[in-house]
């Protein structure tokens, strides 16, 4: 990538940041459940073997080697529905389950974090993690990664409705001066309730007004953000309480995440966009998700060829590195053809046009090959030609 970087490839002023899944190198054979049911079975084989020491305290009284009781169960209603078992892979137990698109089934994968710059089509970095890894979460690190690579800020950063977090847009975006042109996931119209955004919420005074005009105060505070309850005496009056309160509650409940404000400015901000960044967005689709889908469909990405998340991470690293040696090499081949008609020799320039297109067809057959093997094409390519 540095020598892309070098040969004037990269810009760094617009990147395009994107996921893809991997499907990993196991058997439907291979998959397994793991059931609820194994940690009774589980407890009971610890119970038995507490130390001989805690015989003679009072039964009930928890020991040392006995975790507090309910000591990790979280605060709230308890779960109506049993978790889902999990499946995973016993010759790859890393891999997860995953899946890009609700109308496909799940498979056994890992997920590839892209980011390509806008000028050339160049990878500025790349990283894998399991299939289930939200990508949104993913963004602050990408955005460091590529700005420690190139040494320069990003300007504007383009993604799909998976990176719409809130905290993407205030903690690591807006506090940047980055432009995120990131369409907000769309708000449901139709719903059956009254959804969030009919309530109006103040950061200044930390409050939230309900359609029908009363104050919602904090009530607790989650993980993501806090939740603003209303008093159950103004519910219980309300007009619009079969529309807005849930049958078995007796008040209504907000959850307003952090960086809440800015998700709004982005909403409104996605109807103000001017034909530039239209254009941007247009090029997102088709520069990172082609780049995904060369990789897959040229260089056999789709499938990994090892098992365990290292060896996946080696094997997109390579991937990688082919794709950007391929341009490099194009564009190093298209400058020396261009200088060889900016001096006028007209017997070079066709000698020059006659080698770009026996290149043309000598790196087409890297799509076949593996990514080791495209690497060391490529330099001894690019050494016998003098490109490089």
């Amino acid at each position: 990538m540095q020598d892309c970087i070098d040969a004037g490839l990269v810009s760094g002023e617009t990147v395009h940041v994107d996921a893809t899944l991997i499907r990993a190198d196991v058997s439907w054979k291979s998959m397994a459940a793991d059931h609820a049911d194994k940690v009774p079975a589980e407890n009971a084989e610890q119970a038995e073997n507490v130390p001989a020491q805690n015989a003679g305290q009072p039964a009930g009284t928890p020991t040392a080697d006995q975790p507090q009781p309910h000591a990790s169960a979280k605060p709230g209603r308890p779960r109506k529905k049993p978790k889902s078992p999990k499946k995973h892979s016993s010759t790859d137990p890393i891999a997860t389950m995953s899946t890009s698109q609700n109308n496909r089934h799940l498979e056994p994968a890992y997920k590839q974090h892209t980011a390509t710059d806008d000028k050339a089509r160049i990878i500025l970095g790349v990283a894998t993690t399991t299939g289930e890894a939200n990508e949104g979460q993913q963004l602050p690190r990408t955005v460091e990664r590529v700005e420690t690579a190139t040494g320069k800020k990003i300007g504007h950063l383009t993604g799909d409705s998976s990176y719409a977090r809130a905290a993407n847009y205030y903690q690591y975006l807006e506090a940047r001066g980055t432009e995120a042109i990131i369409p907000p996931q769309r708000v449901p119209r139709h719903a059956k309730k009254l959804p969030a955004r009919r309530f109006k919420y103040d950061p200044k005074h930390s409050i939230v007004r309900c359609p029908a005009g009363k104050v919602m105060q904090q009530s607790s505070r989650t993980e993501k953000g806090w939740l603003y309850r209303a008093r159950a005496c103004d519910c219980r009056q309300c007009p619009l309480r079969q529309r807005c309160v849930p049958r078995t509650a007796k008040a209504r409940t907000i959850h307003i995440v952090d960086g809440y404000e800015a998700l709004l400015r982005a909403r409104r901000e996605r109807y103000r966009w001017d034909d530039a960044t239209k254009d941007r967005y247009r090029r997102h689709r088709w520069i990172v998700e082609g780049v995904h889908g060369e990789a897959k469909t040229q260089h056999g990405l789709r499938r990994a060829v090892r098992r365990g998340l290292d060896n996946v991470a080696i094997q997109v690293y390579l991937t990688a590195t082919a794709m950007n040696l391929k341009r490099l090499a194009a564009f190093l081949l298209h400058l020396r053809a261009d200088d060889g008609a900016y001096d006028g020799k007209h017997d070079e320039q066709n000698d020059n046009d006659d080698e770009a297109a026996h290149v043309h067809l000598t790196i087409s057959p890297l799509a076949g090959r593996g990514k080791a093997t495209s690497v060391r094409y490529l330099r001894r390519f690019c050494n016998s030609t003098g490109a490089i």
